[in-house]
């Protein structure tokens, strides 16, 4: 059973929950984390999805998921970086927020989207099967080249992430 997420209004006010596949099916507004973890060299730790429905085998962020029933954003992405790659969240930075309107595959995508930084030189080893294949260091000139030369092997929210705060 899928926990329920965070339904939100136009500005980002709690107003119900719902399961993901109904917020996606109606379009219903609701919230996501993206984490990006870096190293003292600059380079970023990206993802490579497994073989899900969404973006599957794409890099992207080091770490992401939606907000869950009771969850605010800060809580959420220190559940998802631990969940995907076991890496403790108790030094995140929040970047920035933004809101994005897409359509992927039949899924109406709705959310704002709040992106936070670890900066760490662990690499993580205790990565999740169902959720992670890989992690890879990248600069974010090889990021930005993966995304220009290759777009159909990274994520809408790598995509995105870069080119606002990158």
């Amino acid at each position: 059973m899928y926990a329920l997420i965070q339904i939100v209004d136009t500005e980002d006010q709690p107003i119900g929950t719902a399961s993901m596949g109904k917020a996606q099916k109606d379009g219903l507004i609701h919230r996501i984390v993206r984490i990006m973890v870096e190293n003292s060299e600059g380079k970023i730790l990206l993802q490579k999805r497994a073989n899900k429905v969404t973006w599957p085998n794409c890099w992207d962020n080091s770490a992401a998921g939606h907000v869950d029933e009771g969850e605010d954003y800060l809580e959420a992405a220190k559940r998802e970086l631990f969940e995907e790659i076991g890496l403790d969240g108790q030094d995140l930075t929040e970047v920035g927020k933004y809101y994005t309107d897409a359509v992927y595959k039949g899924r109406i995508l709705k959310r704002f989207n709040m992106v936070y930084k670890l900066v760490t030189e662990e690499t993580p080893s205790q990565l999740n099967p169902i959720e992670v294949t890989e992690v890879a260091w990248f600069t974010i000139e090889d990021t930005k080249k993966l995304i220009e030369t290759s777009p159909e092997r990274a994520t809408d929210g790598l995509r995105d992430v870069i080119n606002r705060y990158y």
